[in-house]
């Protein structure tokens, strides 16, 4: 790659698209976690966030870094949270999270798999 050759807009793009559903996702879990508390045991809804959150948030630093295995492995750990997403979106009393929760992780998934095949294909890189 030459100095004049500038990334295209696009691997720019999806990437703020993937940090905008990626703090979007941890801000429902958050807010989702903090409606249960009035009715709910603490700790125990802390312990959930927790083990909700922390394989999200331990993507952040090398999101931000752009670092390219960050995002494949990211759209792999997504797939098992989608999973999860559909199952909640069956429930009776969590249907409309659920429903959030899969748009969100779908949105994710499609923005994730738009900058990993933008960044190879521009600066001819593998996994």
């Amino acid at each position: 790659m030459t100095a004049s050759e500038t990334p295209p807009a696009i691997i720019d793009k999806s990437q703020r698209t993937v940090l905008a559903f990626f703090y979007a996702l941890l801000l429902l879990f958050t807010g989702y976690g903090l409606w249960q508390i009035p009715g709910g045991n603490l700790p125990a809804i802390i312990m959930l966030w927790l083990i909700k959150t922390l394989p999200l948030l331990i993507f952040i630093p090398s999101l931000h870094k752009r670092s390219l295995r960050a995002y494949a492995w990211l759209s792999f750990l997504v797939l098992l949270y989608f999973i999860q997403g559909v199952q909640t979106a069956f429930t009776q009393e969590a249907r409309i999270y659920g429903i959030l929760v899969t748009l969100l992780l779908s949105g994710l998934f499609s923005a994730l798999i738009v900058y990993i095949r933008s960044y190879r294909q521009f600066y001819k890189v593998s996994l």
